[in-house]
């Protein structure tokens, strides 16, 4: 059995592989806008942080309004985010089996993130969710964590987070948690090493065996 009783999902580049949906979201909001479109890889560097801080690094320089940008963005993502999005190779499984409670905490809204956890089958798998437009403060700060903790009863010693980026980490480390870095995501392991993470794993298979100290 797990050590702990609780673990806290990152969304993007932890449970699933979103860049080709939010590529073409991406890209539908700076074409109507006259604006140059973006390759995967490009967009797949601007991403952390949430959708706003995408928009502004895809538009930098650029007359447009950022917040123009993002609000085409944002409507066209909310209906057109499972087209391309998949789940990483043993996350299913692991999130219907894996015998903890499960939450999320993503910097996306939920409305999409809703919608791409009920169209891959698992929505109804986490015990609690906290979104984007739902969190009292966005990661890296503390306090989605803590509302996590809270809503589920559950002491941050017997919790973990998993992701693949520096706010997941920084995040869980200013809540007391203890974190998984997972590097099948946007971020690489020679660039997270300093932020410390308790433990890293090299993709999201490794999960199920990851021995916890």
């Amino acid at each position: 059995m797990p050590q702990k009783s609780l673990y806290i999902f990152d969304m993007d580049g932890t449970l699933f592989d979103t860049i080709g949906d939010l590529t073409i979201a991406v890209n539908h909001a700076l074409s109507k806008f006259g604006l140059k479109t973006l390759t995967d890889n490009r967009v797949k560097s601007y991403v952390g942080n949430g959708t706003r801080n995408l928009i502004k690094r895809c538009v930098e320089g650029a007359e447009t309004s950022v917040e123009d940008v993002h609000k085409a963005f944002t409507e066209f993502y909310r209906d057109n985010c499972t087209a391309l999005t998949k789940p990483f190779p043993g996350v299913v499984e692991f999130i219907k089996t894996f015998p903890v409670k499960k939450a999320l905490l993503t910097n996306k809204p939920y409305i999409p993130a809703t919608n791409i956890l009920r169209h891959t089958g698992i929505l109804e798998n986490f015990d609690y969710l906290v979104c984007g437009d739902t969190t009292p403060a966005r990661k890296p700060a503390p306090e989605g964590f803590w509302k996590i903790l809270d809503e589920t009863h559950t002491a941050k010693e017997n919790a973990l987070v998993i992701g693949d980026d520096a706010p997941d980490i920084l995040g869980a480390k200013a809540a007391g948690i203890d974190s998984v870095f997972i590097e099948n995501g946007f971020g690489k392991r020679e660039s997270f090493a300093p932020i410390e993470p308790t433990y890293f794993i090299s993709n999201f298979t490794d999960l199920k065996n990851l021995k916890i100290g």
